[in-house]
Parts: C-alpha cells; sequence; structure tokens
C-alpha cells in the first residue's frame, strides 16, 4: 500500500511530475494505443477515434475525476495548420468504483476504451494524406501501484480530397 501513496500523492495534490523523470525500473507500458482513419475535404468537421487497449491487472483514469484525485485523462491536438479542436472530447462509458488509492470513487477503463476528439480541417489544407498530430496524457494504476503520469504522441491519418 505504501507503493500507492508514494505515487499517488504528488499527483492528488497536482504536483508536475517532469518529464524527464526516469520511470521507476519494471513498470510495462501498460495502454497500446490505435487511431482511427479518416477522409474529409478542407473545413470539414471530423472526429479523431483513440482506441485504448489497457494491460491486464490495470486501469486508466477517464475524462472526469474529483478534485485530489487521480490525473485524469486529457487529449489534445499538438498544434499545426492541418486542424483545429472543435468541441469538447467524448469517452466511453467508464467503471465507477472506489478506488483504494485515493478513498473514494473514481472513473477509470480496464481493457479497450475510446476516446474521441472533434477537430475542423483547415480551409486551406491541401489535397492528400495528412497526420494531425494528437496528445494524450494518463494515468494508469494496479491496485498496488500507481505509475506516474505519462503523455504520448499520437498521430491521426486524414486523406484530404479537394473538388475540381
Amino acid at each position: 500500500m505504501r507503493s500507492i501513496w508514494r505515487l499517488a500523492i504528488p499527483a492528488a495534490f497536482g504536483l508536475a511530475i517532469s518529464g524527464a523523470m526516469a520511470q521507476p525500473s519494471g513498470l510495462p507500458d501498460t495502454v497500446a494505443w490505435t487511431v482511427s482513419q479518416d477522409t474529409a475535404k478542407p473545413g470539414d468537421k471530423i472526429t479523431l477515434a483513440l482506441h485504448g487497449t489497457v494491460l491486464d491487472g490495470w486501469h486508466v483514469y477517464s475524462l472526469k475525476q474529483l478534485p485530489l484525485g487521480p490525473n485524469p485523462f486529457h487529449v489534445a491536438l499538438d498544434g499545426g495548420d492541418i486542424a483545429v479542436t472543435d468541441g469538447a472530447p467524448a469517452e466511453s462509458k467508464a467503471i465507477r468504483a472506489k478506488d483504494a488509492a485515493f478513498g473514494f470513487e473514481t472513473q477509470y477503463y480496464e481493457k479497450a476504451f475510446t476516446v474521441t476528439l472533434p477537430v475542423r480541417l483547415s480551409k486551406g489544407a491541401a489535397a492528400g494524406q495528412h497526420a494531425i498530430p494528437v496528445s494524450v496524457r494518463f494515468q494508469t494504476c494496479n491496485g498496488q501501484i500507481c505509475q506516474p503520469p505519462k503523455t504520448v504522441h499520437l498521430s491521426a491519418p486524414v486523406t484530404v480530397k479537394v473538388d475540381g
């Protein structure tokens, strides 16, 4: 139980954990990612679908968490000129249960889940294949330890079709 609190307390109080900080040795990558592919015209609104598969025995926290709880899932565009965010992210239905690490109810995923992000393509987007850069930040726990929050950078493929 002590190892849960050593990693959970900094997160609970919103303290930043540097990206340069080494992850504790022996901890696995707990979430595998795939991203949907789409075809659209310049100026169209599309929805990026990020599919996560959680390693057995682990869970990843969802978008909605109580203050002083685990770090909520966060998704954002990494910039670029191909698309801008056009609405709030949405998520599959999360499990709601009392979390021993925090002492109150949290929302999380086990196994597979999806988070979507609506974006609008630039009106000046050129025809062809493009990649929309997306960052996801998440925290995972397994009932014994919580990993520090982690950010991964994904690439959402989109084919831009221009009439004429």
